[in-house]
């Protein structure tokens, strides 16, 4: 079990009967869904030490002082996030969740070890974990641990979960491939292939999946692809601008974004929508890639520079805007953003400076996560931020592991 460090009360037994309930009831949109706009609590002199503009509580999270990570799926609204933290003898994995007030490990299907990749509203968290055996399989956490089965073959990993509690990652299949999944609350159903292996990397709320797909032999190309769950046809093609290409994300309109890549040259970002997929350019640079797109078809991802330099940026569908760089550093990225425009991610602070969690907004521009926390421990750097709700709450690494920066109202 976690120990405690200046958090608030945690319990594994229990945990399921007092919180589930709660988290079912608030059901209705995931941690990327939803119309919500981030909310602008007031700062600045009512909070000395912070700057004007939203201003967060520093709840810790995951194991104390031990690596940890979430994903960019792992947060959704209500503080609600699902990650793993490596700790204890040999660093082994342990998934948690985090539902807004209490904190438990959730388990393993027998084995040492579970990893978390996404979590929906109603607390309903999908990863992998290792079984008695050693193999690992795809789970669904809803108060308890559930295996979810293969589609033949040995292993599978549970890779994203929508609002609706449908998901997507990968599986063996009897024949020896591996191949993109989609679980309806009842089975897995594979999704095919290109002729090689699959893997489901995103869905939205209607149970479209997006992710790649091998061609035959798995030695020439990778697609994105895209799959409709509700017709039940085969794996759409999206095509590549510049040859290999990965679709990373799918808004519940549809619209995708990803990148390509040809040959061993530099990454292009794409964005997919109305059945066409376009390259969008980049910031001067030769190199550029997209991470997220929001309910209202932003994207963003980061770009090179002409000099070099790399940036995080944001895409409207027609025009690319770099986010900027804390302190003139040539250093920032834009890793995902919500429903109202706020976009996470991370900067050099300054010129041969240390990474800080930042944001940006259009109004605000770039901003350092760490002149905005109210009361933070001594000593606490923000280091990286890694996901954010619609609600404005974002899931950050620090140099004293995982928190969740809750937004004060």
């Amino acid at each position: 079990m976690f120990t405690s460090l200046d958090k608030p009360a945690r319990a594994a037994s229990g945990f399921a009967a007092l919180t589930l309930a709660a988290l079912l009831t608030a059901c209705g949109g995931g941690g990327g869904g939803g119309s919500h706009t981030t909310p602008a609590p007031p700062g600045g002199p009512d909070h000395p030490g912070e700057s004007a503009g939203p201003s967060y509580d520093v709840i810790p999270l995951g194991i104390p002082d031990a690596y940890g990570d979430i994903t960019r799926q792992g947060i959704a609204n209500g503080g609600i996030v699902a990650g793993t933290s490596w700790g204890g003898a040999g660093g082994t994995a342990r998934a948690f969740l985090y539902n807004g007030t209490l904190e438990a490990d959730i388990g393993t299907l027998g084995g040492d070890f579970a990893r978390a990749q996404g979590v929906n509203r109603c607390g309903r968290v999908t990863g992998w974990s290792g079984r008695a055996d050693g193999v690992a399989h795809a789970f669904v956490y809803d108060g308890a641990i559930h295996d979810l089965g293969t589609l033949g073959g040995s292993d599978s990993a549970g890779s994203a979960i929508s609002s609706c509690g449908k998901m997507t990652g990968w599986s063996a299949t009897a024949g020896g491939e591996t191949h993109a999944f989609l679980y309806d609350g009842t089975a897995l159903r594979d999704l095919g292939s290109f002729g090689g292996n699959s893997f489901g990397l995103a869905i939205n709320a209607a149970g479209q999946v997006v992710g790649y797909s091998y061609g035959p032999g798995n030695t020439s190309w990778f697609h994105a692809f895209v799959y409709d769950g509700r017709t039940g046809a085969p794996i759409q093609d999206l095509g590549s601008p510049g040859g290999n290409s990965l679709a990373v994300a799918i808004n519940d309109a549809g619209q995708i974004v990803g990148w390509s890549r040809k040959g061993e040259g530099p990454l292009g970002a794409f964005y997919y929508e109305g059945g066409s997929v376009r390259d969008i350019g980049t910031l001067g640079g030769d190199y550029a890639e997209a991470t997220d797109i929001n309910q209202n078809g932003i994207a963003v991802g980061n770009s090179s520079l002409k000099d070099g330099a790399q940036r995080g940026f944001v895409y409207d569908g027609k025009k690319m805007t770099g986010i900027g760089a804390l302190g003139g550093s040539r250093f920032s990225q834009a890793v995902a953003i919500n429903a109202g425009g706020l976009v996470v991610g991370s900067s050099s602070a300054g010129l041969g400076g240390e990474e800080h969690a930042i944001s940006w907004t259009e109004k605000e521009g770039i901003v350092d996560l760490n002149d905005r926390l109210h009361a933070p421990p001594a000593g606490l750097v923000l280091v990286q931020a890694l996901a954010v709700a619609d609600d404005g709450n974002i899931a950050v690494r620090t140099n004293h592991g995982l928190a969740l920066l809750k937004l004060r109202h």
